[in-house]
């Protein structure tokens, strides 16, 4: 998340800054050209991927919308949105969604995937589970506070 909120990630607009080979259109949606606030709140399939995820857990209604911009404001109204009691949950949540948009985009990239929200969302969902095992809580509907 450093890399994210510093936009150091090494995606389609930092690699053609330094003359290196890269995708002219985000490949999850084949419309705009990728950068960080793009892959993660402005592209079409990252949206929908947001609201699923936070419908999950009883937050659909702070799936970023178009006219949001930047990401890491839009993390904040989130956070800030729920109790004190309640954050964690969110909090991890959008940082294993930002990291499954990210991997399943690197798929795309370098493996030759083609996009699906149902491949990138059973994979958020496999590793929420594998979380909340681990203790992560508000990962789930029935982890919710």
């Amino acid at each position: 998340m450093w890399l994210v909120a510093h936009n150091r990630y090494w995606i389609a607009d930092r690699l053609a800054q330094r003359g290196l080979p890269h995708p002219e259109h985000c490949l999850l949606c084949d419309h705009e050209e990728e950068n960080i606030q793009h892959l993660f709140i402005g592209c079409v399939f990252a949206r929908q991927f947001w609201y699923d995820i936070l419908h999950s857990i009883g937050l659909a209604a702070l799936a970023p919308q178009p006219n949001v911009s930047s990401f890491d404001d839009w993390w904040d109204k989130v956070v800030l949105t729920v109790s004190d009691d309640a954050r964690k949950g969110p909090n991890s949540l959008i940082i294993l969604g930002a990291w499954t948009i990210w991997k399943h985009q690197n798929d795309c990239v370098f493996n030759g995937c083609v996009p699906r929200l149902s491949t990138a969302l059973n994979l958020a969902q496999e590793k929420a589970l594998l979380w909340s095992l681990a203790g992560a809580k508000g990962l789930s509907p029935a982890h919710r506070s």
